[in-house]
């Protein structure tokens, strides 16, 4: 046990408090912790992750109890700490039946045993809300049959051991109360568990309305992977990520540069491909890859205008064939954007005119195309409203890279996260978007490389797994458009940025620093191979990320219902300001509240307020009546 932890046992009363209460929704009692000869276990929510040799909380609970929509996925952890030396574990599960005989198969059931990552320095020294003490934390989720397999079912006597489970709940599911009977065969000795889970009468969207824009670095795949990787094994990288709703930034396509993103010679193979990830609504958006030249009488490059035309064109025939062939539905041009970090990645003041000089060269390539879509409105207006998303750092002056169609500028805003905790900066943004300098107006995104930390938002392996969770929510909040993020799978090792960078192998599984600092920071994923699986294992990190996209849907659905309630009843509900009270119980500004209780109760109750909203407008209407 970690000297440190004896210290702060209130913040571990806090999370254990939030941790185990039971589904109010559910109406059922939780039970307290249950011990064998060999183990206690006990519970978890899917917003908190316990280290190998975290104490069991005082209030610590049994308690299995999940509520999600039709269509979306839900997650909750088993904890397991051994009394004694476990030689083997394993965990089962049954249908998922419900009062009205309904089932839910087991096959839509997943099961994880959860890898424990050492840490050996924190990722943040004087963190604020979190305790990041040196150690061993769960990250990797390996599917139990492959634990067992590999024979890593064990449990040191002491240590905790936690099951992960993802429930994913059927579109064409009944709504009501279901329970499974989970089995846990810990050294020979069975012991049953129940698993209890309420589908509300509500689908999740199928169409991602959250952008998300997450660095697949392909050709770094073979660095977990090894050498005999596949196109195949692209494929399988990227829709893996995709059906957790975290789209990569650019798709895999044979003889395009997948590192860097430079643009294939073959642009109308490239429009070809783009179909069936502009039809796929788990698909939330593709960067659109740009070649590098050199601006003229400049020594800096800027956006190849001409292969740029070259490939908006190939899309614009594209989508033409498809409409003139009856395919009225496709749009290749709605879900993409430019994203050229190859070539203007976080500029400095100083690469202000080469900003500009890139947008504009963007804005005339749309310019030099859209009068072919002169027959297909929707199809022109999509492509004018081409986003160019621009990252920029805090110690930027915004004001040199403000423009209009005419000089070029950011179009896109794309600063950290962490910008947006300062007022000033939300008055700034609001400028931005009511500037009538742009046709189509200015836009925000948001991202984290490493920066921000803690207590902001990051996907730091020692950082608060919450933080994580509650970002989608804040992402609604402050009407963010979309999220980009450096990496899920730098399987190397920066040692020095100086000379163009000094990079080495690093071993995954036992150095989580992709840097010298930021647990975790830059990998999300590990290689599948390890466990001779085809696509890539996942993480907590990754999970919570996909739980709060789906959190996100719940935003979007209240929105949209709340104002079909307005129009049906001749209600005039104001959708932020409700909305407002339940943000303001998960964060102030951009940081995280780290009340896991809290965080429970407020998903609880925005999903009872979206089923009445389904399915009964005048208990809706009482509801939101009672909201302050």
């Amino acid at each position: 046990m970690n000297a440190k932890k004896t210290t702060s046992l209130l913040f571990v009363a806090l999370f254990a408090a939030s941790a185990f209460s039971s589904c109010s929704f559910l109406g059922g009692d939780s039970e307290s912790s249950v011990k064998t000869d060999a183990v206690t276990l006990w519970s978890a929510e899917n917003t908190i992750s316990y280290m190998i040799d975290d104490e069991i909380p005082a209030n610590a609970a049994l308690d299995l109890s999940m509520e999600a929509l039709k269509g979306e996925t839900e997650s909750i952890q088993l904890m397991i700490t051994a009394k004694e030396d476990v030689s083997a574990f394993n965990v089962t599960v049954g249908d998922l039946v419900s009062s009205e005989n309904k089932t839910i198969s087991s096959k839509n059931i997943e099961i994880f045993a959860e890898k424990y990552i050492e840490t050996k320095k924190p990722s943040v020294e004087n963190p604020r809300t979190a305790n990041m003490y040196v150690g061993f934390y769960p990250d990797a989720l390996i599917p139990i049959d492959r634990c067992v397999k590999k024979k890593e079912n064990k449990i040191q006597s002491g240590n905790n051991q936690g099951i992960w489970f993802n429930v994913n709940v059927p579109e064409d599911a009944a709504s009501g109360d279901y329970e499974a009977k989970v089995t846990l065969t810990v050294n020979g000795e069975e012991t049953e568990i129940p698993l209890k889970l309420h589908v509300y009468n509500v689908n999740m969207p199928e169409e991602m309305h959250n952008v998300n824009s997450f660095g697949l670095w392909y050709h770094y795949i073979k660095y977990g992977e090894g050498d005999k990787i596949t196109e195949d094994t692209y494929s399988d990288y990227y829709w893996y990520l995709a059906n957790k709703r975290i789209t990569p930034a650019y798709i895999p396509f044979e003889g395009c540069d997948l590192g860097i993103a430079y643009c294939p010679n073959d642009t109308d193979a490239y429009a070809a491909a783009l179909v069936e990830y502009a039809n796929n609504g788990i698909v939330s958006g593709y960067a659109l890859p740009c070649n590098p030249v050199t601006a003229k009488g400049e020594e800096y490059s800027i956006i190849d205008e001409d292969m740029l035309v070259q490939l908006l064109t190939s899309m614009a025939n594209k989508n033409i064939a498809l409409r003139e062939n009856g395919d009225t539905a496709t749009d290749l041009f709605k879900k993409a954007y430019i994203y050229a970090g190859n070539i203007i990645d976080e500029p400095r003041d100083e690469q202000a005119e080469q900003v500009k000089l890139c947008d504009k060269a963007i804005i005339d390539a749309k310019n030099q195309v859209k009068d072919l879509l002169n027959a297909y409105p929707d199809l022109q207006e999509s492509l004018v409203a081409l986003k160019h998303v621009v990252t920029i750092t805090p110690k930027v002056t915004e004001s040199l890279f403000e423009g209009d169609d005419t000089t070029g500028g950011i179009q896109t805003w794309c600063p950290y996260i962490s910008e947006f905790h300062s007022q000033n900066f939300l008055d700034w943004t609001q400028e931005r978007l009511e500037s009538t300098g742009r046709m189509n107006g200015e836009d925000f995104w948001w991202y984290n490389c490493v920066e921000p930390e803690n207590p902001f938002p990051s996907y730091q392996l020692d950082d608060n797994l919450i933080s994580t969770r509650v970002m989608e929510w804040m992402k609604y909040d402050y009407n963010i458009s979309g999220h980009i993020y450096w990496s899920v799978n730098f399987w190397y090792k920066c040692l020095s940025f100086s000379g163009g960078g000094k990079y080495t192998i690093r071993d995954i599984w036992n150095d989580p620093n992709t840097f010298e600092k930021a647990n975790g920071d830059g990998h999300l994923i590990y290689p599948g191979s390890a466990y001779a699986l085809k696509t890539p294992i996942s993480t907590l990190r990754l999970e919570s990320i996909r739980e709060g996209n789906e959190d996100y849907e719940y935003l979007w659905l209240f929105e949209q219902k709340l104002a079909q309630l307005n129009e049906e009843k001749g209600t005039s509900y104001d959708c932020d300001k409700i909305l407002e009270s339940f943000y303001s119980r998960l964060y102030d500004g951009v940081v995280p509240k780290t009340d896991t209780n809290e965080f429970k109760a407020v998903r609880s109750e925005v999903l009872q307020l979206l089923d009445k909203l389904y399915n009964d407008l005048d208990g809706a209407v009482e509801s939101l009546n009672k909201i302050k």
